[in-house]
């Protein structure tokens, strides 16, 4: 069904569950699925499984700042970051592998919020966009 707000608010589910490229440089980028949207299933799951071991810290608000951070960084890699290019790690060109994901987002967290925004935001995920 096509209608007069499908350019405003209708996201490509391919797009979400596949992945679309957030480029920093023409060297570098990271291939990214939507954080919610169609994917929202693999971030809730993602969500519940990381949380879980939490769960009577976070009732009662005690859970640490970086160890929430962590399980942040966590999620979004297992549910969202599929793959990179052009990251270099120590020098080295460092193929991606989610648990090489969450040291380096966590080594970077500037990096991580900037992925996650990215990934959140649903206009990056509509056909026309050009990705």
């Amino acid at each position: 069904m096509k209608t007069n707000l499908d350019k405003l608010f209708k996201n490509d589910t391919k797009l979400e569950t596949e992945g679309i490229w957030m480029n920093i440089s023409d060297d570098v980028g990271f291939l990214v699925k939507r954080f919610g949207g169609f994917n929202e299933h693999s971030v809730k799951a993602a969500l519940a499984r990381h949380y879980k071991p939490y769960a009577r810290q976070v009732e009662n608000g005690t859970l640490e700042q970086s160890k929430e951070k962590e399980i942040m960084i966590t999620v979004f890699v297992k549910a969202c970051l599929k793959g990179w290019k052009g990251v270099e790690i120590d020098g080295v060109a460092t193929e991606y592998t989610p648990e090489v994901g969450v040291k380096f987002l966590t080594g970077l967290p500037e990096l991580a919020d900037t992925l996650v925004n990215y990934a959140t935001d649903a206009k990056n995920y509509r056909e026309d966009v050009g990705n």
